[in-house]
């Protein structure tokens, strides 16, 4: 690609000015909750997506191998990185798939000649996880180079928040300098959930890539995500919604997918479930079973409650200048929610307001007048500003009549009612003195004159 280097000179410009702005905090919070069951996968992450709480937990910051879960991120920059994915086209050379011979590696059976488009590249990335379609990818975006689109990529898992990922191929494949975290992929699935047409690609469960040069005619590719495929109703999950498995001996089974149910939406992160079981032969629904304990168990036993509701006041403040009204009624305006369990109802909450002692009409319905926050065992859920939710003009007599005593009642007013008495005092006792000496001039004139 032309502009590959301008592109990634701006953005390694920008993350120097912004010091890579992440997206979500740099250290995964304590979770909410913990599981009353040993999962088999070595880490595991649930984050939902409507509130950023993290309800279960473990090892999230370990460093691990991500096997293909790796070509998240490269669908990721592709998507970032290509003007029309569909009229971008690659053809697929022997440097795509020489170092893929003999190492048993998943393909998308793209064959050497054959011209896609880079949406169907990206179906074959993300459906049987093609290690060729990510070479291809990584090629043309990195103009020739997997290493310049290596560091495109972890350039982008900066700016997106990773703190604790290098990755040295676009595919996933084993090496050394390789890694990530549950934490970091949850990251980079939140980034890839956010990217337009994204989910569009990571939800299909079938898929037919053209006939091409060496395809006589269309053919089928599948997603590894079984647990969206009724064909496996064993795994099948109406709550699964992609995205993308990985799985190597190193690595392990991964898995990464986005749960939905009852307008609910996690991010469920499983790595380092068994790749064998006890008798040696391959495990290859482990992480499919991790997964489905972690989210039959949530979902039977969690759900996301309001703290509040839009339709009904959380408190009062005192009311001035306003007839027959003493208190004005206060609305929170957005809503607050906190993922709890099924037991509990929102007086689990505990509310924090700040709001004033007192206020003033005129008020015009819509008006902030404070905030309230909402706490669950001590934790900050959110915050909310209180509005009024009707309008209340101004009693000029009222106002009239308060403002008076807030006169007379006023340090001010006593101070200037005792210095004017004193003065007054003071101007009464000058008068007779005054007059008691005239009185004595008097007498003594009326004495010279005898």
């Amino acid at each position: 690609m032309k502009n590959f280097f301008k592109k990634l000179g701006a953005l390694c410009i920008a993350l120097v000015i912004t010091v890579a702005v992440p997206i979500s905090a740099n250290a995964a919070e304590s979770a909410r909750y913990e599981l009353p069951f040993e999962s088999s996968a070595a880490s595991y992450l649930l984050v939902s997506l409507d509130t950023g709480e993290v309800v279960f937990e473990k090892d999230a910051h370990t460093q691990r191998t991500p096997a293909s879960l790796t070509k998240m991120l490269t669908t990721y920059v592709a998507m970032k990185y290509t003007d029309d994915l569909d009229a971008t086209t690659v053809t697929q050379t022997t440097r795509h798939t020489d170092e893929l011979y003999g190492m048993n590696s998943s393909t998308a059976d793209i064959r050497n000649g054959e011209t896609l488009t880079m949406r169907q590249l990206l179906y074959a990335m993300m459906l049987p996880s093609g290690n060729e379609a990510a070479n291809m990818v990584a090629d043309h975006i990195g103009n020739g180079s997997k290493s310049n689109f290596c560091m495109l990529m972890n350039t982008e898992a900066k700016r997106i928040g990773c703190t604790n990922t290098n990755f040295s191929n676009p595919h996933g494949l084993f090496s050394d300098n390789h890694w990530t975290t549950a934490w970091d992929m949850y990251l980079i699935a939140k980034a890839c959930y956010e990217t337009p047409g994204f989910m569009d690609i990571a939800t299909t469960v079938h898929y037919y890539l053209p006939a091409n040069t060496r395809h006589a005619d269309k053919y089928l590719i599948s997603s590894t995500v079984l647990m969206q495929n009724k064909s496996y109703p064993s795994l099948y999950r109406d709550y699964i919604k992609g995205i993308k498995t990985g799985s190597t001996e190193e690595a392990g089974r991964n898995f990464v997918t986005v749960c939905e149910a009852d307008g609910e939406r996690y991010i469920l992160v499983v790595m380092g479930a068994p790749y064998y079981n006890e008798d040696g032969t391959q495990n290859k629904t482990g992480a499919f079973v991790a997964a489905a304990e972690i989210m039959d168990h949530f979902f039977s036993e969690y759900s996301l409650k309001p703290a509040n509701g839009l339709e009904a006041p959380v408190t009062e403040v005192a009311m001035r200048y306003v007839k027959d009204k003493d208190n004005l009624l206060l609305y929170p305006k957005s809503e607050i929610y906190s993922v709890l369990p099924n037991s509990v109802d929102e007086s689990a909450f505990q509310k924090i307001f700040d709001v004033p002692q007192q206020v003033y009409a005129p008020i015009n319905a819509g008006d902030v007048v404070g905030t309230v926050s909402y706490y669950i065992a001590g934790d900050l859920v959110g915050t909310t500003e209180l509005i009024a939710a009707e309008s209340y003009e101004r009693d000029t007599l009222i106002y009239l009549i308060e403002k008076l005593k807030e006169i007379v009642t006023s340090l001010y007013f006593k101070v200037v009612v005792v210095v004017t008495v004193v003065l007054i005092i003071a101007l009464l006792g000058f008068r007779y003195w005054l007059g008691k000496k005239y009185e004595k001039m008097q007498k003594i004139h009326r004495s010279t004159k005898r």
